[in-house]
């Protein structure tokens, strides 16, 4: 029996509440397959779209998630009984200290983005909009330049 060490895999994806639900289906798939695999999951912590349905498929596998929010993506900027604008499961964190919230700060994104590939071992970029393309050609353009050395997965629901 060949055993293999859990992966820390970062997936990028719509956060939506208009995301069609194909895309909210797979997307919770992954995020099931991920908990039973047992390899740990880092995303942006939304409650809705395909990073609310990875986690709500992460949750339901008993998984580990990692969420990294800027704090422009919580209720009044600070960091409620709910976890604000974050997906309950981050409310979790005194009770499973493997579903964690990271918040960060800045006047872009950059930062939230650092964090988020903090010690990745692979990226995996669901359906998503402008926020979804500019992370992923930011990792594509770095992987050609080689400044990142890991496999980048586009997930296509669509099969086109």
């Amino acid at each position: 029996m060949s055993m293999t060490r859990a992966m820390r895999v970062c997936v990028y994806g719509s956060s939506s509440s208009n995301t069609p639900k194909r895309y909210i289906d797979e997307s919770y798939k992954l995020g099931l397959l991920l908990a039973e695999k047992g390899h740990v999951c880092v995303n942006g912590a939304g409650r809705t779209g395909c990073m609310g349905a990875m986690n709500d498929g992460v949750k339901d596998g008993g998984g580990d998630v990692i969420g990294v929010i800027h704090k422009m993506f919580l209720n009044n900027s600070s960091i409620g009984d709910e976890k604000d604008g974050a997906h309950p499961v981050f409310a979790e964190e005194s009770t499973n200290p493997l579903r964690k919230l990271h918040v960060t700060g800045g006047s872009d994104l950059q930062e939230r983005k650092k964090v988020l590939m903090q010690n990745a071992d692979c990226l995996c970029v669901l359906p998503g909009g402008c926020g979804t393309w500019d992370e992923l050609w930011e990792m594509a353009c770095g992987r050609s330049l080689g400044f990142v050395d890991m496999p980048i997965v586009v997930c296509n629901v669509d099969g086109e």
